[in-house]
C-alpha cells in the first residue's frame, strides 16, 4: 500500500511523460506535476507551464487570447501522444481524453477516462 500523498509506480510515470512531452513540445522547463488515478480515469495537471514573457503576455487584454490558442495549440500536438502514454502505462484504453491550458493560473489540466484492458492480440479497437 501506498504511503499517503505517495504516488503509486503508475502514477509516477504518467507525471514523467507528461511532463517530458509538455517540455519538449513547449522547449522550455515547467513546474510540478500531479497526477490523480481513480478506478476508471487519469486526472493530471503541470504547474508553471508559462514562461515569464508569457505569463506577461497573457495579463493583457489583447494577449491572454494569444496565449491561451498557443497553449491550445501544442496540446493539440501532443495529445495522440499523451493518451498513447496513459494506455502503455495504465493497460487500458483511453475512451475520452480532454487537456486544456489555463493561462490565468498558469497550469494544463488533463483528464482521461479509462476502458477496458488493453489485450496483447488487440489490433484495434472495437465499439459496441
Amino acid at each position: 500500500m501506498n504511503e499517503p500523498n505517495k504516488p503509486s509506480p503508475q502514477e509516477a510515470a504518467l507525471a514523467a511523460a507528461f511532463l517530458k512531452l509538455w517540455e519538449s513540445a513547449h522547449g522550455m522547463l515547467a513546474g510540478n506535476v500531479r497526477v490523480l488515478m481513480g478506478p476508471d480515469s487519469v486526472a493530471a495537471w503541470i504547474e508553471a507551464v508559462l514562461s515569464p514573457a508569457e505569463q506577461a503576455v497573457a495579463r493583457r487584454s489583447d494577449g491572454h487570447q494569444l496565449i491561451q490558442r498557443y497553449a491550445e495549440e501544442l496540446l493539440n500536438s501532443i495529445q495522440p501522444e499523451l493518451q498513447a502514454q496513459v494506455e502503455t502505462i495504465t493497460g487500458r484504453w483511453v475512451v475520452s481524453s480532454n487537456a486544456r491550458p489555463d493561462v490565468d493560473t498558469g497550469h494544463v489540466l488533463f483528464f482521461f477516462v479509462l476502458g477496458e484492458q488493453l489485450t496483447e492480440t488487440s489490433d484495434s479497437r472495437t465499439e459496441g
